[in-house]
């Protein structure tokens, strides 16, 4: 099998693409009878020779996020010539809030537009909007591919929605030495993210309950990294942030946590993928998250809090005093369950067979009488 992965992401904002193209693309190359490509979506979008062969040689092409202007056009002309389209994507983009860097473009339609003569640029609307080319989009797609329950159930009504989480390249969490070693006494407490969890901080009582444990345990220091108005909004003396740092630290950079943080916040926040978690558990960090159905499924391997300050203060109280028993879960049962999450094994497993599956299924006139809401692939594929 040949898969392309047209993916979306600036090199500046690597992230979604990472989890939906990239680390599925290098497991399946790792494979026997199998290869993927990786094809970023400006050159899809031109159509051109290179971009045409590869199309061409590519038994499915999974399209990511970018479901507007020039992306339908080619994504329907690779359809009408037979080709599997497959619409990959992680977020809530419908229900993103405010503070959301890209809000302006999802929710209002606003894009920067460059005046051909002046080379002036200003603020326009795209017409028409977003949200209406990016479901027309998913109507020309064979499916939606998503890591969220709730997404899936979103978007069913669109096309046929496969349920699939994102997985692990587990190579890159074993062996990991803490970006910011300190002592043993003390205990760092934090987060390390994207630019889209402002509202998940402002909301979920975190904030002011770090404060609260602060002061009543000198011995913690809170690191934020990724996004500075988080750090801001933190008010304690002993804190640090770090700036984004290149994929390769990574992993050093979370592991330089005694205690991950993973709060949520809205209906936005409950169609995020479990992934903050599993990098916890894979690198033997003790978490604790937001009981949102988020991460519902790894709720056996850290605490899972009610939002409110004062059940913030608990949970985290709770992990310091009993620190020993939470990385002793972290060390054992919850490392084991992240390890299982492998891409390689689950792109062997579950990917690979859905693709085939998908690939051999007919395009179809959705919705019909025989659509279910959506499928879990994993179900789809092992519960033959």
């Amino acid at each position: 099998m040949k898969v392309l992965y047209v993916y979306a992401d600036k090199p500046e904002e690597w992230n979604c693409s990472r989890w939906n193209c990239i680390i599925g693309s290098n497991s399946i190359n790792n494979l026997p009878n199998h290869e993927s490509i990786v094809l970023s979506i400006k050159e899809f979008i031109k159509n051109e020779k290179k971009s045409q062969n590869l199309c061409l040689g590519a038994d499915i092409i999974v399209v990511e996020r970018n479901f507007f202007s020039d992306a339908l056009t080619v994504m329907q002309y690779w359809k009408v010539r037979n080709k599997t389209i497959l619409a990959i994507f992680d977020d809530a983009y419908d229900l993103i809030e405010k503070n959301n860097p890209s809000y302006n473009f999802w929710k209002e339609g606003t894009v920067n537009a460059k005046n051909k003569k002046t080379g002036e640029v200003k603020k326009a609307l795209m017409k028409p909007h977003p949200m209406d080319q990016f479901k027309w989009a998913l109507k020309i797609a064979k499916g939606i591919q998503v890591p969220s329950v709730n997404l899936a159930k979103d978007w069913s009504k669109y096309n046929n929605t496969y349920y699939i989480h994102n997985f692990l390249d587990m190579d890159t969490y074993l062996n990991v030495e803490p970006l910011y070693p300190h002592p043993k006494e003390e205990i760092y407490i934090g987060w390390c993210g994207s630019m889209s969890h402002h509202y998940s901080f402002e909301n979920s009582g975190v904030v002011r309950a770090l404060k609260i444990i602060a002061k009543r345990y000198p011995q913690v220091k809170v690191l934020i990294s990724g996004d500075k108005r988080l750090f801001d909004m933190i008010d304690v003396e002993n804190k640090m942030f770090s700036k984004f740092v290149p994929p390769k630290k990574w992993t050093s950079l979370l592991k330089s946590l005694d205690i991950g943080l993973a709060p949520l916040s809205g209906e936005y926040d409950k169609r995020r993928s479990w992934i903050k978690t599993l990098e916890y558990m894979a690198l033997k960090v003790p978490w604790i998250a937001t009981n949102y159905i988020t991460y519902d499924e790894v709720k056996d391997y850290g605490i899972m809090t009610e939002n409110g300050v004062y059940n913030w203060v608990n949970s985290i109280t709770d992990m310091i005093e009993n620190y020993d028993c939470y990385k002793k879960i972290a060390d054992t049962e919850g490392f084991e369950f992240a390890k299982k999450q492998s891409s390689y094994e689950k792109v062997k497993t579950i990917t690979i067979p859905f693709y085939e599956k998908l690939i051999n299924m007919p395009y179809s006139n959705f919705p019909n009488e025989n659509t279910k809401a959506y499928l879990d692939v994993e179900k789809l594929v092992l519960d033959k």
